[in-house]
C-alpha cells in the first residue's frame, strides 16, 4: 500500500487491491493511524483481506536511554497492532547509527539488545517478527 499511499486512504486502497486480485496486504503504521487502528481492522476483517505483514517496527540504535525506551515501547505498541490485525508477521526495519554516532558495533548490538527485549512480547502475542 505504500506504493499509493498519498493517492488514497486506507478503504480506498482495500477497494483498488481487491478490484486487481491482490487479497494479501501489508500496510505503515502511518497508513493505520489514519484511520485509527480499530476502523483498519474492521476494514480488513469486513473486505477479507490477508495482512502478510505490517510495516515496521525496529529503528532499535538510540542515542540515550530515553530514546531507547521510547524505541522499545513503540515496538511494543507495534507488537500490538500487528496482533490485531492477525498480521502473519511485523516486519522490522532495524536502523542504523543513532545520531552523530559512528560506532556501528554498538549499534548492532542495541538491535540484537532490543529484539531480545521485545521478542517474549511478540511470542506472547502470536506476531513473528
Amino acid at each position: 500500500l505504500a506504493t499509493i499511499r498519498e493517492q488514497c486512504g486506507f478503504a480506498e486502497a482495500v477497494d483498488i487491491c481487491l478490484k486487481h486480485g491482490i487479497t494479501s496486504i501489508a500496510p505503515w503504521r502511518d497508513q493505520v493511524a489514519k484511520v485509527g487502528l480499530d476502523e483498519a481492522v474492521r476494514i480488513v476483517k469486513s473486505n477479507g483481506i490477508k495482512l502478510t505483514g505490517l510495516c515496521r517496527g525496529g529503528f532499535f540504535p538510540a542515542a540515550n536511554d530515553a530514546d531507547w525506551q521510547k524505541n522499545l515501547d513503540d515496538n511494543r505498541r507495534a507488537i500490538d497492532e500487528a496482533a490485531a490485525f492477525s498480521a502473519d508477521c511485523l516486519v522490522l526495519v532495524v536502523g542504523g547509527l543513532p545520531g552523530a554516532s559512528k560506532d556501528i558495533v554498538a549499534a548492532r548490538q542495541m538491535v540484537f539488545d532490543g529484539i531480545a527485549a521485545v521478542l517474549p512480547h511478540a511470542q506472547a502475542s502470536g506476531v513473528k517478527l
